[in-house]
């Protein structure tokens, strides 16, 4: 009842005080036919983030005097003439004198009372237009709490009133359009920027309504998504305060019309909108190339420094150079430095425009007469510019244009890398539904299931993801000749966004899991099920599964496969635990140990790699065995930020065929000679490779051997017994920028990369003589996070730079004893680690006399002690046995 009162309150002074201007006839805030003087002052404050009260500031002021003067008035339409003087900016004590603008006045028309254009001299300072946007903009104050937006310096806005008292007004501004202008995003919410804005001003007009003050006050809140510590924030207060009356009389303009009176200024001055523009000169970058740049950055791109954090860094420094430079300079910068072309083919991949991959592909394609090594750097290339975020559409339109050509059909490898990177550019670069570019290449691709490598294809609509594909890809899942052909399909439909499914395609991928209408491979199966889980499975739906584990299905890997991911569920998410413990609690049948106790060796666990104050990463690791050998692994890391997260990384091993050399396991119970779910009647090829999937973007697979005789000679040649690279490359993984307009009318220019540079090696020993297997593979990651934030006007600018160092490693031992029965230990380890934060926060005074500058600098660093994950208790059994007589 109290608000209610309140709010009838408010209405009654808002109409007495708009009622009691029109009775006086004084609606305008500058008197008509007057001269008033204005003092504005404009403070900017940059604090960086994550440091609480102990944040210290750096600020710049600008200060001038204004002259404002009534020269034409009309009904509710009035122009007003206004002069600048006196200008000067002030930061840490100091303070210059601005010359440079010019004393000829702006003028500011205005419509029932509201400002709607600028009229200025033709002058190319785009900084001193946007300072009179802001001017006028200030003069926007409506007394009708129904209208919800406005159009001034900051876009188009929703804002509302609050009448305060007979001379007091309140704005609140929300929503600019001018608040969030990207140039690059990420899609992905993990790997981009938070952004939070907000603007209050305050009015305080004299009893006859004229403009006493008027003060602004905004706030912009710019942090990583991953890491809301770290980024800044930007205070800005604009004040317009009325000093005095002018004693000079103002000569009015005698026209008829304000239409009529603008037109006779238009000889020396053209008409602008409230609405600014981007100021060029707080983002330009310094006279500076890339090769002057790349001079001081060929100490950390050696091939030694691959997954090490110092590539990284080097990295993203050199990348806003590479984006203005030309083609011709890229050639030339291939030609000199030949001996750095691996990570110079991964920069250029990152680049992402058309320049770049011209001079890349003209420098290393020759077709015909292509060495191997220039097909090795192209499919690094591609590699790289696979997980671009805003790829130049003719990069786009080239990569499938090759695909026509004979010449690329005869490189295989190289082919397939093209048709993966298609693929997936062809989704980063969210071109319109009705532009026929993707419908070529998504008719290309679905063409090709039809071919003698289907596979090849379903693994690019993996990277495709184009919900019209999920018919064709289910038909291969469910009907595919061979059991890869199920598991690729069932694989690629994995990736796509949730969304993308309906209610039948639940039901299909219920009816594979349940072998509903035939027996599915095991890979299949556990994929399917991936996704049904992903779907947020019902109460009944889950009753089913919990049944199904107290079935007769003698595959107790799946089994274990499927309660390892309900309890992996139900401990993220509350809801699901509850309804997971509520459901399990009905069944006796299913909850007792004879159900629920491991019989397999099929492992699926998380654990957490780094926390807070380092980023929030986690490990999801997927080990599915069959007769006691890796079936179908994956290590997958996985970047959080609130509830998003996103694969940066995920190694997948897959093998096939390999029981006839350490002896058949065992598939369960007494099977009376039936044969197991996924035993099929035909002799598996031994096959083994490695899956490699960067931001999402899977790459074309490393078979490692194919067929009996290329294993035993790595077996009796020991050559997969030295550590060999899997996988070395530097990649972009963050890259946003974007522009805010302050109501000031200054730039705010805001640019964040991130870049991983990652070694993945491993080696195998292989003894038929011990009947064991030792396999280590090691990771090597080296990342840096990059900021650039800028802001002001052309005669001051803050600036914060901070680098973000991080060096995450993980090891993983696999040993292998065959000799009696078969035992499998697996030691998941991390290293100590160790994040550094640097930040610098400058100031410039500039294009004054006497220019001054200062800096600020200070580092953090944080570091996570190393340790071995705990995987479960069949693997601790298991290196007990193996590593007893140690």
């Amino acid at each position: 009842m109290e608000n209610k009162h309140k709010k009838c309150l408010e209405s009654l002074l808002l109409l007495a005080f708009f009622l009691g201007f029109l009775e006086d006839g004084r609606t305008a805030l500058i008197a008509p036919n007057s001269q008033q003087i204005f003092k504005l002052q404009n403070q900017v404050i940059l604090q960086e983030l994550g440091q609480g009260s102990r944040a210290e500031e750096t600020r710049y002021t600008f200060e001038t005097d204004l002259t404002i003067n009534s020269v034409w008035s009309g009904d509710e339409d009035q122009l007003l003439e206004v002069f600048i003087s006196g200008s000067k900016v002030e930061a840490s004590g100091k303070s210059r004198s601005i010359t440079q603008i010019p004393d000829r006045p702006f003028y500011i028309s205005l419509v029932k009372g509201q400002p709607e254009k600028v009229i200025a001299h033709t002058s190319k300072d785009q900084s001193l237009l946007n300072l009179e946007r802001g001017i006028a903009s200030l003069l926007q104050l409506r007394l009708d709490a129904s209208q919800d937006e406005e159009l001034d310096v900051s876009g188009l806005c929703r804002v509302s009133y609050k009448v305060k008292s007979s001379t007091m007004v309140e704005k609140t501004k929300r929503d600019c359009s001018l608040w969030d202008l990207r140039v690059n995003n990420h899609p992905e919410e993990a790997l981009g920027v938070t952004q939070q804005s907000q603007e209050t001003v305050f009015y305080e007009l004299s009893s006859e309504g004229t403009l006493l003050k008027a003060e602004s006050q905004e706030n912009h809140r710019l942090n990583l998504a991953a890491k809301p510590d770290v980024g800044s924030s930007v205070k800005s207060t604009l004040i317009l305060q009325h000093i005095s009356q002018g004693s000079e009389e103002v000569k009015q303009m005698e026209l008829g019309s304000l239409d009529t009176t603008i037109q006779s200024l238009l000889e020396w001055y053209r008409v602008f909108e409230l609405e600014s523009d981007v100021d060029g000169t707080i983002s330009e970058i310094k006279e500076q190339t890339l090769e002057d740049q790349l001079k001081f950055s060929l100490r950390e791109m050696q091939s030694g420094d691959v997954g090490k954090s110092s590539l990284a860094l080097a990295y993203v420094k050199l990348i806003p150079l590479a984006r203005i430079t030309r083609q011709e300079q890229f050639q030339d910068i291939l030609k000199d430095n030949t001996e750095f072309l691996p990570q110079l083919v991964d920069l250029f991949g990152a680049v992402q425009t058309f320049d770049a991959h011209n001079a890349t592909f003209g420098f290393l394609y020759k077709k015909s007469e292509t060495t191997s090594e220039q097909l090795d750097l192209l499919e690094k290339y591609l590699q790289s510019l696979a997980v671009a975020t805003h790829p130049d559409r003719n990069i786009v339109e080239h990569l499938y244009g090759l695909l026509e050509q004979e010449s690329i059909k005869k490189h295989l490898k190289l082919r397939e890398s093209v048709i993966q990177t298609l693929a997936t550019l062809t989704r980063q670069s969210r071109l319109d539904v009705e532009d026929p570019l993707p419908k070529k290449v998504r008719s290309y691709l679905l063409q090709g299931l039809t071919s003698k490598d289907p596979t090849l294809y379903i693994r690019a609509l993996q990277n495709l993801q184009d919900p019209a594909t999920i018919e064709a890809l289910l038909k291969q899942g469910q009907t595919g000749e061979t059991p890869n052909l199920s598991v690729a399909a069932l694989q690629a439909l994995k990736a796509f966004p949730l969304g993308s499914f309906n209610s039948s395609h639940r039901l299909q991928f219920d009816s594979i899991f349940y072998q509903r209408k035939r027996r599915f491979d095991s890979s299949a199966r556990t994929l399917a099920l991936d996704i049904m889980l992903s779907l947020r499975p019902t109460q009944e739906q889950l009753g089913y599964l919990l049944d199904y584990l107290a079935s007769n299905d003698r595959q107790f890997e799946i089994k274990t496969y499927v309660l390892q991911k309900l309890r992996l569920l139900a401990e993220k998410c509350p809801r699901f635990r509850a309804l997971f413990e509520s459901e399990l609690v009905k069944r006796r049948h299913v909850n007792n140990y004879n159900v629920l106790g491991q019989k397999g060796l099929t492992t699926v666990l998380t654990r957490q790699l780094s926390q807070a104050p380092a980023f929030n990463e986690t490990l999801l690791s997927t080990q599915e065995v069959y007769q006691g050998i890796l079936k179908r692994g994956s290590v997958e890391f996985l970047l959080h930020a609130g509830r998003s997260q996103v694969s940066s990384f995920k190694l997948g091993v897959y093998t096939a065929g390999l029981g006839s050399l350490v002896g058949e396991g065992d598939s369960g119970d007494e099977n009376n000679g039936v044969p197991a779910d996924d035993e099929f009647s035909e002799d598996e090829t031994v096959t083994a490779g490695m899956e490699i999937s960067v931001q999402g973007a899977q790459l074309r697979p490393l078979i490692f051997f194919s067929g009996q005789t290329e294993l035993m000679g790595h077996v009796w040649g020991g050559s997969a017994s030295d550590s060999t690279p899997a996988y070395q490359a530097t990649t972009l993984s963050q890259d946003n920028e974007h522009y805010i307009i302050l109501t000031s009318g200054a730039t705010l220019h805001w640019r964040v990369l991130c870049a991983r540079s990652v070694d993945l090696n491993g080696k195998v020993g292989f003894s038929l003589w011990n009947r064991n297997a030792q396999t280590e593979i090691q990771q090597n990651t080296g990342s840096a996070v990059l900021g650039h934030l800028a802001v002001g006007f052309r005669y001051a600018k803050l600036v914060q730079d901070f680098s973000i160092t991080h060096e995450p490693k993980l090891s993983l031992n696999a040993d292998l004893d065959f000799y009696s029965g078969i035992k499998l230990c697996m030691q998941l380890q991390r290293p100590e680690q160790l994040l550094k934060q640097t930040n610098v926060r400058s100031v410039f005074l500039q294009s004054v006399d006497r220019p001054y500058a200062k800096h600020v600098r200070s580092t953090i660093s944080h570091k996570t002690a190393g340790c071995t994950f705990a995987l479960n208790q069949k693997n601790n059994e298991m290196c007990n046995l193996i590593f007893s007589n140690y």
